[in-house]
C-alpha cells in the first residue's frame, strides 16, 4: 500500500502502546474536567487510504463538531477530535449549565471557546504523555473548530495528508462514558516523516 507498510509488529505494537498510554492519559484528563468516569476503547493502529477516514465515523454526512490541531516539534502531525453532534450539545449542557444547547449546533463565543479548552486538554495530556515517552518535546497548535458533516471537515485535513503521502498511519480510540452514552473519537495522525523519529526517540530501531 504505501512506506507503512515495511513496519513490523512490534513497531505496530510500540504505536498501540503509544496510544493507551496517551489516550489514558486523556482520558483522565476528561475525568476530572466532568467530574464523572470516563472509559476508553482499546486504541487500533490503522493503515488506510485518507479517503477512508469518513466511513469511520458512520459516511461523509454524518454531522459532527470536529477540533482539529497541528502537532509540533520533532515529531509532526495532525490530532482530531471528532464529536457526534449528540455528544456535543450533551457536553456543553453538561459544561455550561443551563446553556440549552439543541440540535442542530449553532454555539455562542462562549460554548466555541469551551469546546476549544476541551480539545486543548486532551490533545494536550495525549502529547504530554507521548513526550515523555519519547523524550522530545511535543507542543500543540491553537485549536480550530468546526461543526459540519464529517466529509466537508476532513475535506482540508485529507487534502494537506495527500500532499504527503496516499495513505494515513492513524492511532484512534474512544472515550465513551455510560451516563449520557456520550462518545468522542479521538485521532493521532503522525507524519510519514515523523515515525522513523518516534521509533528512535523510543529505542525501537
Amino acid at each position: 500500500m504505501s512506506e507503512y507498510n515495511s513496519l513490523r509488529r512490534d513497531q505496530l505494537d510500540a504505536l498501540r502502546e503509544i496510544g493507551n498510554i496517551g489516550s489514558g492519559n486523556a482520558a483522565t484528563a476528561l475525568a476530572q474536567f466532568l467530574n464523572r468516569k470516563i472509559d476508553m476503547e482499546v486504541p487500533q493502529v490503522k493503515i488506510l487510504s485518507i479517503g477512508q477516514i469518513p466511513q469511520l465515523l458512520g459516511g461523509p454526512e454524518a454531522k459532527v463538531l470536529g477540533i482539529y490541531l497541528m502537532v509540533l516539534g520533532k515529531i509532526t502531525g495532525r490530532f482530531m477530535l471528532l464529536l457526534p453532534e449528540t455528544t456535543a450539545i450533551k457536553l456543553l449542557n453538561n459544561l455550561i449549565p443551563g446553556t440549552n444547547a439543541t440540535f442542530p449546533l449553532n454555539m455562542d463565543e462562549m460554548q466555541e471557546s469551551c469546546m476549544r479548552e476541551v480539545g486543548n486538554i486532551l490533545a494536550g495530556s495525549f502529547l504530554n504523555a507521548l513526550s515523555v515517552l519519547a523524550n522530545t518535546p511535543m507542543l500543540c497548535s491553537l485549536p480550530t473548530l468546526a461543526c459540519d458533516m464529517v466529509g466537508a471537515i476532513l475535506d482540508s485535513v485529507i487534502a494537506e495528508m495527500a500532499a504527503i503521502s496516499d495513505d494515513v498511519l492513524m492511532i484512534e480510540t474512544s472515550f465513551f462514558d455510560d451516563l449520557e452514552n456520550m462518545k468522542i473519537h479521538i485521532f493521532l495522525l503522525p507524519d510519514p516523516q515523523s515515525i522513523g523519529i518516534l521509533f528512535e526517540h523510543l529505542g525501537i530501531k
